[in-house]
């Protein structure tokens, strides 16, 4: 059983648990997702590896309730134990040999975006972050990027977060932006 060591909720419809998974986060990259089964009956359901803590043992998990597993999963609390917490999974994010990179994240997949502007970061990328939302009150991990970047980016879509603009945007263009970018060395990830 994979303990919660702490719930947070992030915003009216995303939540963060950090889970006792020892054996997990020994081998846990940016770029990998767990599968979860909240109980014997549950339903497994996979979800990205939002950050880890070696030596605390630990894995952080943010997700969205958008169904009947993840309302469950939103039902449980700190000391409640899950059924199965199986891991890493995936391919990790290539982070070698970088030196300036863009990593760009929208929503809850902020989620997926930090543990890899992190993992840059520790490895003394320079790191701009550039995150969006559809407006304040759906922002998540804003102090975590600040941390993690050499440059920090706030968007949401109705301009009351920060500035007035939205990742699709960028990501739209983003054969242009990485096109342009290319000449000064600097890599962009749209995560």
């Amino acid at each position: 059983m994979f303990e919660i060591l702490e719930k947070r909720t992030l915003n009216p419809t995303v939540t963060l648990m950090r889970i006792n998974a020892p054996k997990v986060a020994r081998k846990a990259e940016p770029g990998q997702f767990i599968i979860l089964r909240t109980d014997a009956d549950g339903e497994r359901i996979p979800l990205t590896i939002a950050d880890f803590d070696r030596e605390k043992g630990s894995v952080t998990i943010i997700f969205q309730i958008v169904g009947a597993t993840t309302e469950k999963l939103n039902h449980m609390n700190e000391g409640d134990c899950l059924q199965d917490f199986v891991g890493p999974l995936g391919r990790a994010t290539e982070t070698e040999g970088l030196k300036k990179v863009a990593v760009v994240g929208g929503g809850v997949g902020c989620a997926i975006a930090y543990p890899v502007a992190k993992k840059l970061h520790e490895l003394g990328v320079e790191v701009h972050s550039i995150v969006g939302f559809r407006n304040k009150d759906l922002v998540i991990l804003e102090d975590e990027f600040r941390a993690s970047s050499s440059k920090f980016v706030l968007m949401s879509d109705d301009g009351s977060a920060a500035k007035r603009a939205s990742v699709q945007m960028l990501s739209r263009s983003s054969s242009t932006a990485v096109r342009s970018t290319t000449e000064s060395s600097l890599s962009v990830l749209l995560l």
